[in-house]
């Protein structure tokens, strides 16, 4: 089940905008997984499995890293097929699955509690099979970053410069390093620099969040469509 917002902070609400919104990361640790029901490995094998089966396009929002670079499969002139796809997964290469809160509920009600004091937002799933995975270099992004572990185990590397300080990526310091297990959360304000690197097979997902408007942003609702079928619960 989605988590509101304020239970995932680790300090008052206050505090978090006072010490750390826009300004530094925090981490917050969990003695269990209470991200579990997020995302799975089945359903991981369910969503590639679905790819180009009887010629039906169902992934777009696939991405790859790979050996060269990122490769975006809605955006790729060429595209990879499916024995590709999956040779680059047994190579170590990581998946992204961007825009991935339609997947389940779970995801799209998470999105829906960021929400409550965010712009709109979206889900990103970043998976892989094996320790030593390939992963983006050191990067930042552009809006507020949520980490939600959820399978296996990570180590973040967290720069002490921000982009607009540091516009030469390589010329950033690593500030501390951090190892994420299932259920840990690790909150990176935007432009902050940082890496990952996997200890295991993993799966992380991303929440991202434009700024708040002064209309808040009211997603579509999701759809109890099993409900109740001939009075018995599904």
């Amino acid at each position: 089940m989605s988590i509101p917002f304020e239970q995932l902070l680790p300090m008052p609400i206050e505090r978090f905008y006072d010490t750390f919104k826009d300004k530094k990361y925090f981490v917050a640790k969990s003695e269990e997984n209470i991200f579990k029901d997020h995302f799975s490995w089945t359903e991981l094998d369910m969503y590639l499995n679905s790819h180009k089966l009887n010629g039906w396009e169902r992934m777009p929002q696939l991405q790859i890293v790979t050996p060269t670079g990122k490769y975006c499969h809605k955006k790729a002139e060429v595209k990879l097929t499916r024995e590709e796809i999956f040779e680059y997964w047994k190579q170590g290469c990581s998946f992204i699955l961007t825009l991935s809160e339609f997947l389940n509920k779970t995801m799209w009600k998470q999105c829906e509690e960021f929400e409550k004091y965010y712009g709109i937002g979206q889900a990103n799933l970043y998976c892989s099979n094996q320790k030593g995975a390939r992963c983006f270099p050191i990067h930042a992004d552009s809006t507020d970053n949520y980490l939600f572990h959820v399978r296996g185990s990570v180590r973040w590397y967290i720069y002490n410069e921000f982009e607009y300080d540091c516009p030469n990526r390589d010329e950033a310091t690593v500030e501390t390093v951090i190892d994420l297990s299932e259920g840990d959360l690790l909150y990176i304000p935007k432009k902050l620099y940082h890496r990952v690197d996997t200890l295991s097979p993993r799966i992380s997902i991303s929440f991202h969040f434009t700024e708040r408007k002064a209309k808040p942003y009211k997603r579509v609702e999701w759809i109890d469509w099993l409900g109740e079928i001939n009075g018995t619960t599904i």
